[in-house]
């Protein structure tokens, strides 16, 4: 059986997902794609619009054979830990290859921009900590270590390496190395013609425009847009269910920071350097989410790693605690099925592996190793804006019998 993994969040599904899904089949032969899909909480230190019951099922009515939920500790990071993370699971999968998406990027493009940050490292080692004395993150700062070795030797490639599915593509690429995964970077389709074409759309139901996630994220549900440019399954859950944002959980999130105080919020993972005292004043004065966010952005933290600290101060995730989870998961990382159909099934049926278990229902054994994607749940469904379905009380894998 030859497998084809994806890592992705669907946060929401759009017409691009099920390009790169048709798209993966075909340029890979696959018999099976995985895909290993964030949960509730995404990469960019959000709850997810739609919960990961919903989204595993678009996953599967668009190509997808078997839907995995991956882990907390890829999905609650930066790109880098992203990667590393979720190429463990991929490596541990033994598939043939892995497919992502890039913005314009072939493999080759990719391969060579690693290559020349692996041929940098001593300068980026040299120059790293100098740039976050100065108040630069890590990422900034190696973006602009790497921009000067550029101009300084006269080079350039054809592409912008700092977007966000480059970084992520370059990340799994040396996430990889040395593995028998062989990755597939398929460029995004722009040209509602030729997704129609290769989606086979009837001619009524062709898009307009292609929607990013983000686009979709920042309408309304009630938009035209989003009905014209949407996948109709897709659409239908968008304009039927809630639309979980962060602003639902801001009330529940001030009131964690200041009953913890800048003494407890020290203890969280992620927030130190005298942070937890600007994130208690900034919380005191913040109305709204929105306003939360803005005063805490700076040359030092971008608004995604704000987004992470916030969410993991909202989860009362302590640095203890982390690294207790991080070593827990060492030995077998659970991993949840949560959607399939009979090409997924086979795979499961064969598979056998001593670093991940998957696994469909909950149990005492597993329950210590993936506490903190149950907690991460409870916290998801206390939305003070909307009734959410229960995500863990007889929830059971999406079934598909085709």
């Amino acid at each position: 059986m030859k497998t084809t993994a994806i890592v992705a969040e669907y946060n929401p599904f759009h017409f691009g997902h099920a390009y790169q899904l048709k798209e993966a089949r075909r340029q890979t032969g696959a018999d099976c794609i995985v895909v290993l899909m964030s949960g509730n909480i995404v990469q960019r230190g959000e709850f997810a619009i739609l919960d990961k019951w919903q989204r595993a099922e678009l996953a599967l009515g668009h190509g997808a054979d078997l839907v995995l939920e991956l882990p907390l500790e890829a999905s609650l990071q930066a790109a880098d830990y992203f990667a590393f993370y979720a190429m463990e699971v991929v490596k541990a999968l033994g598939v043939d290859h892995l497919v992502f998406g890039t913005e314009s990027a072939g493999l080759q493009d990719l391969l060579d921009y690693h290559d020349f940050v692996v041929n940098h490292q001593p300068l980026i080692d040299a120059k790293i900590s100098g740039f976050i004395k100065e108040g630069f993150s890590y990422s900034k700062a190696h973006q602009l270590i790497m921009d000067q070795a550029l101009e300084g030797e006269d080079r350039e490639f054809n592409f912008d390496p700092h977007l966000s599915n480059h970084i992520l593509a370059i990340q799994y690429l040396k996430h990889l190395q040395g593995s028998g995964v062989q990755p597939l970077a398929i460029r995004r389709c722009q040209d509602p013609d030729q997704l129609a074409q290769a989606l086979d759309l009837p001619k009524g139901f062709v898009p307009e425009a292609i929607l990013s996630a983000s686009q979709i994220r920042s309408l309304p549900a009630d938009a035209q847009a989003l009905r014209q440019n949407l996948p109709l399954a897709s659409w239908h859950k968008l304009s039927t269910q809630p639309q979980v944002t962060w602003s639902d959980y801001f009330p529940l999130l001030r009131y964690a920071i200041l009953s913890s105080g800048p003494g407890h919020l020290r203890t969280i993972q992620s927030v130190d350097e005298g942070f937890e005292r600007v994130i208690y004043q900034k919380a005191l004065e913040s109305n709204s989410w929105q306003d939360l966010v803005q005063s805490l952005v700076s040359p030092r933290w971008t608004r995604l790693a704000i987004q992470r600290k916030l969410l993991q101060i909202l989860l009362h995730l302590t640095k203890e605690e982390w690294q207790d989870y991080l070593q827990l998961r060492q030995a077998t990382s659970p991993i949840r099925i949560l959607a399939f159909n009979q090409q997924g099934r086979s795979f499961l049926t064969g598979f056998q592996s001593e670093r991940i278990k998957l696994f469909s229902n909950l149990s005492k054994v597993i329950e210590p190793a993936y506490r903190l994607m149950l907690r991460a749940d409870r916290v998801y469904q206390v939305n003070l804006n909307h009734q959410l379905e229960d995500q863990i009380i007889a929830r059971h894998p999406i079934h598909r019998p085709f």
